[in-house]
């Protein structure tokens, strides 16, 4: 009983806190990795791409952020909105902005991608979601490790804007977790994945996006597919605000838990470290792992609190703690007014019951075929 306890304790511990640790201090032994300088001559045409879905409340928003980031960019651009489908004024705003509308029935993110990358005339195409704003430097940052011939694609940094709502604070912990991780893996074998709030890859190397991924990872890792690296842009950086309720942070994390594991599964030989090295193990840990890591928690709890009843001090400390943090997000999901460190508590506890149900759901057979936008606080 002790040494399966101490199994499911420590296995969540070496994937949430041991492997970036373990990346982090590997990653500052090493030097930074040289940035070529841009070849000379006009800069790469670029093709901004969004997908949108009913955000008639947001897109005018957006691409006056992406217009406003275009005057850094010297060299050719165009803006492409791929509408999955919408019933609201989405495409009219667009269009109104200068924007070129590519018009899909609804079918979901994927099929409004894949009709619109086509038409795609930028030997990069930079990807963003609809309610992320640019800064006016975010494109010269993105765009500028594409001067290394090895860089396929290029992670952008996504941060939390605002500091109101009740997931805020736990969104810019966990914004914050994800950066530090892609750049140490930057500096040492590239970075795992892209987060779809903003990332950019080569043209040729965008693959066709099946239906029941989540698209951002499909196609970030299409650049490791063809034998590339994703690098890491911190200074890239898009804002977006924390997704209000807890019952809609759920849904999305359990919805992006099952799209995950498909889009894992569909890219399953990149875990082969024959072929891709050390970027293997590490999609492992940072993308297997944690999704698998949850489930350690309810029979860690049982088998805890059974040895702390039979006289371990330890294990009982173990199973109050764990007792205490599912209380919190009881509480929360009650509507009980969190504050402070109970936010987090209760954001992370949230998290990882996502994850968890998502993980089952998925070896269930459940998939999503249609990409629902949350929208914010």
């Amino acid at each position: 009983m002790h040494s399966a306890a101490w199994i499911l304790l420590l296995l969540p511990a070496a994937i949430f806190a041991g492997y970036p640790a373990l990346i982090l201090v590997a990653a500052a032994l090493r030097p930074p990795r040289p940035r070529p300088n841009p070849p000379a001559g006009s800069p790469l045409p670029i093709t901004i791409l969004i997908g949108a879905h009913n955000e008639a409340a947001t897109i005018g928003a957006k691409l006056a952020s992406v217009t406003a980031a275009l005057a850094a960019w010297p060299g050719l651009a165009e803006v492409i909105v791929a509408d999955d489908g919408s019933t609201d004024d989405t495409a009219r705003i667009a269009e109104a902005a200068g924007a070129h509308v590519v018009r899909a029935p609804r079918g979901g993110k994927a099929a409004a991608l894949n009709r619109a990358v086509p038409q795609a005339r930028g030997d990069v195409i930079v990807m963003t979601d609809a309610d992320p704003l640019f800064d006016e430097g975010t494109l010269p940052a993105l765009l500028a490790p594409f001067a290394d011939p090895h860089v396929g694609a290029v992670a952008g940094h996504v941060a939390t804007i605002g500091k109101t709502g009740r997931f805020a604070g736990a969104d810019r912990w966990f914004r914050a977790y994800e950066s530090a991780l892609r750049a140490a893996e930057d500096r040492l074998f590239g970075c795992v994945s892209a987060d779809g709030g903003l990332y950019a890859i080569r043209r040729a190397l965008v693959p066709l996006v099946p239906a029941d991924v989540t698209d951002d990872f499909h196609i970030s890792t299409g650049a490791v597919a063809a034998g590339y690296r994703i690098a890491f842009a911190d200074d890239a950086r898009v804002w977006e605000h924390s997704i209000g309720g807890g019952r809609q942070q759920f849904r999305r994390r359990v919805r992006i838990t099952v799209r995950g594991l498909t889009a894992l599964w569909r890219r399953r030989v990149l875990m082969n470290p024959w072929r891709t090295g050390w970027y293997a193990p590490a999609l492992v840990l940072h993308k297997v792992g944690r999704r698998l890591a949850p489930l350690c928690l309810v029979p860690l709890w049982l088998i805890a609190l059974w040895l702390g009843l039979h006289g371990s001090a330890w294990w009982a400390l173990v199973a109050t703690g764990l007792s205490a943090a599912a209380a919190v997000a009881l509480a929360g999901a009650l509507g009980v007014r969190l504050r402070g460190p109970l936010r987090l508590v209760h954001g992370a506890m949230l998290h990882l019951a996502g994850l968890a149900l998502g993980t089952l759901l998925f070896v269930g057979g459940r998939r999503y075929a249609q990409w629902t936008p949350q929208k914010q606080a």
